[in-house]
């Protein structure tokens, strides 16, 4: 089951500068939307972890790749039925996701509509425990 082996070696993420704007375009970045859109919330987490820590903190990208790697981290814990745990990994999670959104100029970051995933986060996370999926990420622009 996701989340339950070993943690993976180390990713390729040595060779991002931490340029936001480059973020979009890194393997791991994209990797880790598809592993999360296919259910693997563990996976994507790890695959984001590496550029989060390379990311300059206070910034709208740190927060951004915090704020997805919580979601997945709630994602993960609805699915093994642990709802409290859940719902308040959730609540950081949204909370990061609308710092970056403050921190950044327009609704798009990294190819993210962050508006419309945390409208629709917020519902997955609102429904009967146990009963919705999580919403997709949609990179835009590529």
């Amino acid at each position: 089951m996701p989340g339950r082996g070993e943690r993976p070696a180390e990713s390729l993420a040595s060779t991002w500068d931490g340029d936001p704007e480059r973020l979009r375009s890194q393997v791991e970045y994209r990797w880790g939307i598809d592993l999360y859109n296919c259910g693997y919330y563990w996976e994507a987490h790890e695959s984001w972890e590496s550029l989060w820590r390379q990311a300059p903190r206070g910034t709208a990208t740190h927060a951004l790749l915090q704020g997805l790697i919580q979601c997945a981290a709630a994602a993960l814990k609805a699915r093994t039925g642990q709802h409290a745990a859940s719902r308040r990994i959730a609540a950081r999670a949204l909370a990061k996701l609308e710092s970056a959104l403050i921190s950044a100029p327009g609704e798009i970051h990294a190819g993210l509509d962050i508006p419309t995933f945390t409208t629709d986060f917020r519902a997955f996370m609102e429904t009967t425990p146990g009963s919705g999926v999580p919403p997709k990420l949609r990179l835009r622009g590529l």
